[in-house]
């Protein structure tokens, strides 16, 4: 049987945040059976911190920067956990955030990954997210970010996908439908992931009773045009490598109105809207490396389209639901 959970953290000059990242890790009440740091080949001396500072993290250290997905990669192909947790350097956890995600998830070989309530770091009143949703119009969110926290939100047992900053995958469901995207490098990956374990038959299990926090804008993806860029190209490849024709046929309209948006967005000026625009065209010029991939992705699909719809459908009306409530509160705080 193999240990219980490495966690991986990919680091690119993050040395401001390590210090607290991993003194939340070292103070697990279940403590995983590695810590590894990958570093981007980071500009700031975070690899020789963690190495002076912190010994018993295992230090993988990048020749170059091979992105957000290269360095999770190499991270999970060298652990040894049964379960896999990705935890990004702006991020910290309660001591037991470890010990509940792995108990829930337990033995059941169909949960394939777990996501767990991610506050935000500097508010813990607020939220970054209670997993991922997906949407017909090939959109993904965090699900109820910014909201404030409180125990009554309609929140569902299954959810589409942890977010990638704190997030805890099953060894065993990743070697069946592979890792994380290379071509991606950023941006969308996780979204490609969970859909890949939606698609094999995985779920997505929400433990709110495991918190964590999340900065959200340290980790060195901020956005620029480049990044904007990659975001536009990774949203469709996320859709044509991953959606079964059924789903195509069926919301062609809302795929075809949220680029129309963005599109229009590009001609009023917007400069983000225009490098998304060039960003799905490039994913059009890559169309037969994904039509390859998608192959190999079907030929492990056990989900039907019908339940697919159905997922999307019941994220859409939880989004609807949870701006009902998050409108609802601007409004009382308004008046208050």
């Amino acid at each position: 049987m193999k240990p219980i959970a490495s966690v991986i953290i990919p680091n690119l000059n993050g040395r401001v945040w390590l210090d607290r990242c991993i003194q939340s890790l070292l103070a697990q009440t279940l403590q995983p059976v590695e810590i590894i740091l990958v570093d981007q080949n980071s500009n700031d001396g975070s690899a020789d911190y963690v190495a002076e500072t912190f010994p018993q993290v295992r230090l993988i250290r990048q020749p170059q920067d091979r992105g957000f997905t290269g360095a999770c990669n190499d991270g999970i192909e060298a652990a040894a956990g049964g379960f896999i947790a990705l935890f990004n350097t702006d991020a910290r956890a309660e001591p037991d955030w470890l010990e509940v995600l792995a108990k829930a998830m337990g033995k059941d070989e169909t949960t394939g990954s777990a996501a767990c309530k991610t506050l935000d770091y500097d508010d813990s009143a607020r939220i970054y997210s209670l997993g991922d949703g997906f949407l017909p119009n090939g959109d993904a969110f965090n699900i109820a970010r910014g909201m404030r926290d409180r125990p009554d939100l309609p929140m569902p047992r299954f959810v589409f996908g942890g977010s990638g900053c704190t997030v805890v995958y099953r060894r065993s469901a990743l070697d069946h439908v592979g890792l994380l995207d290379e071509d991606f490098y950023t941006f969308h990956e996780d979204v490609d992931l969970n859909l890949r374990l939606q698609l094999a038959g995985y779920k997505c299990l929400y433990v709110p009773e495991a918190v964590a926090y999340h900065a959200g804008y340290a980790t060195g993806r901020k956005t620029n045009d480049r990044l904007a860029f990659i975001s536009g190209r990774n949203r469709w490849f996320v859709l044509l490598k991953n959606w079964p024709w059924r789903l195509w046929l069926r919301f062609a309209p809302q795929l075809a109105r949220r680029q129309a948006q963005v599109a229009w967005w590009a001609l009023k000026g917007s400069r983000t809207s225009r490098a998304r625009c060039r960003g799905a065209l490039s994913a059009l010029r890559s169309l037969p490396r994904e039509l390859r991939k998608r192959r190999a992705v079907q030929r492990l699909r056990r989900v039907g389209a019908g339940e697919l719809v159905a997922m999307l459908q019941a994220h859409g009306t939880l989004r609807r639901q949870l701006q009902a409530i998050a409108d609802q509160e601007t409004k009382a705080e308004h008046h208050g």
